[in-house]
């Protein structure tokens, strides 16, 4: 299978970024997910929150470690197994996060409900753009690829909107830990580490979306001066 030496000029360092921010999230929950605390277990702390705020979600569980997601759809927050039996720092913050998100879709946060709009309409977009882009491309129809790359350039600005969506879940998260006096002011600071460490992930992603799009405007720049 060919593939482009110019790609690597543009994927490795997204790459790289990637797995360095992966690498140092696994490091920093790996830390705060080894002290205890005697208060509360994860899903204890997401019913305290949820009962608290009187949120009409629903709390389910399903998968393993750092598998906690909110499903805006649906009201579903899922609690991994993790965070079920256990309650640690990093458990705490995970859960919190969460209902951060819980709490902008309640709360109608602006650019969480912009999120919500674009996730939709880049799940085709995303797909659609790259096929369009790789048949103007192999019939030098370059309006049509325009078209496709302006299609597929919404991922990369889905990726960009997640950033500020994911960080105001953790203050937000942040907040509820607070309110509800779930750490105490060292742990705090622990699960604040947790939560920056999990923001740099969706800046990689961004980044590394970012350099996969300008890889393609590279493609097509070199079409037309062709």
């Amino acid at each position: 299978m060919y593939i482009d030496p110019i790609y690597w000029y543009f994927a490795l360092p997204g790459f790289i970024i990637t797995i360095i921010a992966q690498i140092y999230v696994k490091i920093v929950y790996g830390k705060y997910n080894n002290i205890p605390v005697s208060k509360h277990t994860g899903m204890e702390v997401a019913k305290l929150i949820k009962n608290g705020e009187q949120f009409p979600v629903e709390i389910y569980t399903q998968g393993g470690k750092l598998e906690d997601y909110f499903d805006p759809t649906k009201d579903l927050v899922n609690i991994s197994a993790d965070n079920m039996e256990q309650g640690t720092v990093a458990n705490i913050a995970v859960v919190a996060h969460e209902f951060g998100h819980v709490q902008q879709k309640f709360q109608k946060s602006p650019i969480f409900r912009f999120r919500m709009i674009m996730t939709g309409i880049t799940k085709f977009t995303s797909s659609a753009g790259y096929i369009l882009f790789l048949i103007g491309i192999l019939l030098s129809a370059l309006k049509l690829a325009e078209i496709g790359l302006i299609f597929f350039s919404t991922s990369t600005l889905f990726a960009l909107i997640t950033i500020p969506v994911e960080v105001d879940a953790s203050k937000r998260g942040m907040g509820l830990i607070k309110k509800y006096e779930l750490l105490d002011t060292y742990d705090t600071d622990g699960a604040k580490q947790v939560l920056t460490a999990a923001a740099l992930t969706y800046i990689a992603g961004f980044l590394s979306s970012a350099l996969n799009l300008l890889y393609y405007i590279n493609i097509l720049g070199g079409r037309r001066r062709s």
